[in-house]
C-alpha cells in the first residue's frame, strides 16, 4: 500500500513537472496605444504641413507623422491633410490601418470629398 500510494505521488510529481516544463509563457505586454507609431499619407506635396493639429513632413510622394497618438486612422485629421495638400492616394500607418482605393476605399474618399458624405455621393 505504502509502495503504490509512492509511485502515486511520483507520478503526479513528474506529470506536475512536464506540465511546469512546457507551460507557454505569454509574450511581454506593452501599451500598444502610447508606443510611438507612423502615419503615411500620399501626396507629391513638399514641405511641412500643421494639420489636424500635427505636424507633417511631405516629401514629394508621402507626407509622414511619428508620434503616440494611438493606433487609428482619424477622419478629420485625413480631411485636414487632404485639403491642404491637394488630396491624398493612400493614408495608412505601421498599426495596420489602410485606406488605399483597394483597402477601404470609401473612407478614402470620404476623407478627399467630405462634402459629398452629405449628399449621399460615394
Amino acid at each position: 500500500m505504502m509502495k503504490t500510494l509512492g509511485l502515486l505521488l511520483a507520478g503526479a510529481l513528474l506529470l506536475s513537472l512536464n506540465s511546469v516544463a512546457f507551460a507557454r509563457v505569454a509574450p511581454p505586454q506593452y501599451d500598444d496605444y502610447n508606443s510611438v507609431h507612423l502615419w503615411y499619407a500620399g501626396t507629391p506635396y513638399v514641405g511641412q504641413v500643421e494639420a489636424g493639429g500635427f505636424t507633417w513632413q511631405c516629401s514629394g510622394g508621402s507626407c509622414v507623422l511619428a508620434g503616440p497618438y494611438g493606433t487609428g486612422l482619424n477622419m478629420a485629421v485625413c480631411q485636414d491633410l487632404a485639403k491642404k495638400v491637394g488630396g491624398l492616394t493612400y493614408y495608412y500607418n505601421d498599426a495596420g490601418k489602410w485606406w488605399t482605393k483597394h483597402e477601404s476605399p470609401r473612407q478614402l474618399r470620404e476623407c478627399n470629398h467630405p462634402h459629398r458624405r452629405w449628399f449621399g455621393l460615394r
